[in-house]
C-alpha cells in the first residue's frame, strides 16, 4: 500500500544526500528505476522504504513488504540528485563492512581503490568488478564515499554486492602479502611493465590510483609489480581510471 510522506519524513530522507548524515543514520539513497530494481533482485540490501512521485509503475519491481511513500513532484525533487528524475528512490540500509581476514581467505580477485575520487569512475568500478565476480574491495583514505548517491547510480544496482572494507590501503597490502597475494599496481610510468606480459595467477590485488597522480609512492615496493596497459600514448595521455581498471580486471579474471 502506497502511503503519503509527511514533512518530517521528508526532511529526514533529504539529509541523506550529506555524507555525515549517511554515516550517523547507517542510510543511503539509490535512485533510478534499474537501480532500484537491481538492488532489490540482488537482495544484498535491505531495502528501508522507496520513494516515489506517483509517475512510476511499481508492478514490475515487485518491492514485497517495503514500505513505499509518495511524494509531490516538488518534494520528491528536493531529495532527488539528478536532474531528470525517473521518480524513484529507494532508502537503504548500508552494509557492514568485511574485516582483511575474511577477504583474504576468499580465492580470486580483490581490487584496491587508493585515493579515487570521482563518483562516476569509483561506481563504475564496483559495477564491473562485479561482473568480473571480485570478491573483495578495498577503499583506502581519500576514495570518494561508496553510498553517495552519483557512486550508486553509477553502480547500475551492484551497491552491496562485493564485500568491502574501508581504511589504512598500505596495512591492508601487507596483510595480503603475507597471505601470499600478488599485487599489481596500474602505473603508466617508465618503471611499469605492459600488461600483456603479466601471466596472471590466483589470488590478485589490482590498485587502481587516483585520477591526477595514480597510486601513492609508498605502496610501490620491490615485490609488487607496476603494470600499464599501452595504447597511442602519442594521442591520448592516459586512460580514464574506470577504464584502466576495466581492462586490468578482464585481464586478471580471465585465470580465476
Amino acid at each position: 500500500m502506497i502511503q503519503p510522506a509527511s514533512n518530517n519524513q521528508i526532511k529526514e530522507w533529504r539529509k541523506l544526500l550529506q555524507g555525515k548524515y549517511r554515516k550517523k543514520t547507517g542510510l543511503f539513497l539509490a535512485e533510478g528505476y534499474r537501480c532500484v530494481e537491481q538492488i532489490i533482485k540482488n537482495k544484498k540490501i535491505e531495502v528501508s522504504e522507496i520513494l516515489t512521485d506517483s509517475t512510476i509503475d511499481l508492478s514490475k519491481i515487485k518491492p514485497d513488504n517495503i514500505p513505499v511513500f509518495e511524494l509531490s513532484k516538488n518534494d520528491f525533487a528536493t531529495i532527488s540528485d539528478t536532474e531528470n528524475s525517473q521518480g524513484i528512490i529507494a532508502v537503504c540500509k548500508i552494509p557492514h563492512q568485511t574485516s582483511i581476514d575474511n577477504i583474504s581467505i576468499s580465492p580470486g580477485l580483490i581490487v584496491a581503490l587508493d585515493a579515487l575520487q570521482d563518483p562516476g569512475n569509483l561506481g563504475t568500478i564496483i559495477r564491473t568488478a562485479s561482473w568480473f565476480g571480485v570478491g573483495g574491495m578495498l577503499i583506502g583514505k581519500g576514495t570518494a564515499d561508496p553510498f553517495q548517491p552519483k557512486v550508486v547510480r553509477s553502480t547500475a544496482g551492484a551497491t552491496g554486492a562485493i564485500p568491502y572494507l574501508k581504511g589504512d590501503l598500505a596495512a591492508h597490502l601487507d596483510l595480503l602479502e603475507k597471505e601470499n597475494w600478488n599485487i599489481y599496481l596500474l602505473d603508466g610510468s617508465a618503471d611499469s611493465v605492459s600488461i600483456d606480459s603479466v601471466s596472471p595467477t590466483k589470488n590478485t590485488v589490482i590498485v587502481v590510483g587516483n585520477e591526477g597522480n595514480g597510486v601513492d609512492s609508498t605502496l610501490v615496493k620491490a615485490n609488487r609489480k607496476l603494470v600499464r596497459i599501452d595504447g597511442k600514448s602519442e594521442i591520448v595521455e592516459s586512460l580514464n581510471a574506470a577504464v584502466a581498471a576495466s581492462i586490468a580486471l578482464f585481464k586478471f579474471s580471465d585465470r580465476v
